[in-house]
């Protein structure tokens, strides 16, 4: 019999071509076999200019009518994208409101702050640093690179590049208070699990660039939307940590570049993505998606008792097998790093490739 199966793509060492693409048509600003940096403009387009509406009130945990009393910049003033347009002290520390344009201090309309951006050009940056092997017609370009190429779970739809810190020393590690105290400013930080809104909303304020995260709570997931903090899933929604496999390459790379690709297309198979560049070995091939699978294959298991647990294919059945709930379905024989043997559905599997 045979099967079919999820995959994910994990890959120390591989070769990763990224599009780069403006929502509308613009102009391309570099040229086929230009290097480029991560935050080289690669292409830019006129955008109208809509206001950049922030809940400002909800973000500070205060009462609309409460607002004023929390403003830094007077109505009509200036800002630069990046700048404190309000803030509250907490108990651990100070929670602000970030413009997230350049613009004008329009107005205060029940508890939401609204920005008009004075820029109509949307610039788009390259985000990894690689070669540009070809256009995408009017807007944008195809960049090649080599590195680690990690598929993650869920994104916030958002990007970013930085500097990456692990934090924790295993891959169940919670986040807490204890690991933003120090130089977190501009780093891109990972964790097993963010189970605290607090820390998400501290990590915020500290000027995190982005959150790499094994497992994270709904909650968390819906505020990173609104938030113009990056947040990457790798493993699953109030689960347990971080697969190991990609925990090793994090700490692998601890201190390195890494970039965050947290805009993905369900329905189109497409992913979000994290890179982690460094240079190419010879004969480098792109990694491919696999979906048969073969007795030696790693593979994932993905609910259950052992959710999370990567092991090894040991046997797969040709014939269908039964549950003990009466069920008869298609599987394999899954080993353990501990030794243990267990039977698993194929659709419970995900093959890393």
């Amino acid at each position: 019999m045979q099967e079919f199966y999820r995959s994910t793509i994990i890959q120390a060492q591989t070769k990763i071509r990224r599009e780069r693409v403006l929502p509308k048509g613009g102009e391309i600003v570099v040229r086929v076999g230009q290097e480029v940096s991560p935050i080289q403009v690669v292409a830019r387009t006129t955008m109208s200019s809509d206001f950049a509406i922030l809940s400002a009130a909800k973000k500070l945990g205060v009462e609309p009518q409460e607002l004023g009393e929390y403003l830094r910049v007077e109505k009509g003033a200036l800002v630069e994208a990046g700048a404190v347009v309000a803030s509250r002290k907490r108990l651990l520390g100070e929670r602000q409101v970030i413009s997230p344009v350049d613009g004008l201090f329009f107005d205060v309309v029940n508890g939401r702050i609204a920005i008009q951006p004075t820029s109509d050009w949307l610039e788009l940056r390259a985000l990894v640093a690689g070669r540009v092997v070809s256009y995408v017609g009017n807007r944008g370009v195809v960049l090649e690179t080599s590195g680690s190429l990690i598929q993650a779970a869920w994104g916030s739809g958002k990007e970013s590049e930085g500097r990456l810190k692990l934090v924790g020393n295993v891959a169940s590690t919670v986040l807490t208070p204890e690991h933003l105290s120090g130089d977190v400013t501009g780093q891109v930080l990972a964790i097993g699990c963010l189970f605290d809104l607090e820390m998400f909303h501290r990590a915020e304020d500290l000027g995190v660039r982005g959150l790499v995260v094994g497992s994270a709570t709904a909650e968390i997931c819906r505020a990173s939307q609104s938030s113009p903090l990056p947040m990457i899933v790798t493993d699953d929604i109030g689960g347990s940590g971080m697969t190991e496999p990609i925990f090793q390459l994090l700490q692998q790379a601890n201190g390195r570049s890494i970039s965050l690709f947290g805009a993905y297309k369900a329905a189109k198979g497409q992913r979000p993505e994290i890179i982690l560049p460094q240079p190419a070995s010879i004969g480098l091939d792109a990694a491919t998606v696999k979906k048969k699978i073969e007795p030696g294959q790693v593979v994932r298991i993905l609910s259950g008792d052992h959710a999370g647990k990567v092991g090894t294919i040991k046997h797969i059945y040709t014939h269908l097998q039964p549950l003990e709930i009466g069920l008869k379905v298609p599987g394999v024989d899954v080993s353990l790093a501990d030794g243990k043997i267990l039977f698993v559905p194929s659709a419970n599997l995900d093959v890393i490739v």
